[in-house]
């Protein structure tokens, strides 16, 4: 004999929970579009690091 009120108490297999596979497949591809996003912009500010530190060192080189 089990209580109406009782029902959601325990553990349940994730499997059978399409809610919680839908939120943890959302915060999977956020993660992923963020981690994109992040590894274009560091490779954006190296290209342009290089390219300063280039202009800069052919500027040097005008000097001598």
């Amino acid at each position: 004999m089990s209580s109406p009120g009782f029902n959601h108490i325990g553990f349940t297999d994730p499997r059978q929970r399409p809610e919680r596979r839908r939120a943890v497949a959302l915060a999977q591809l956020i993660a992923t579009v963020a981690l994109v996003l992040s590894i274009a912009v560091a490779a954006t500010a190296v290209s342009i690091g290089i390219a300063r530190a280039g202009a800069l060192a052919a500027d040097a080189a005008h000097l001598d």
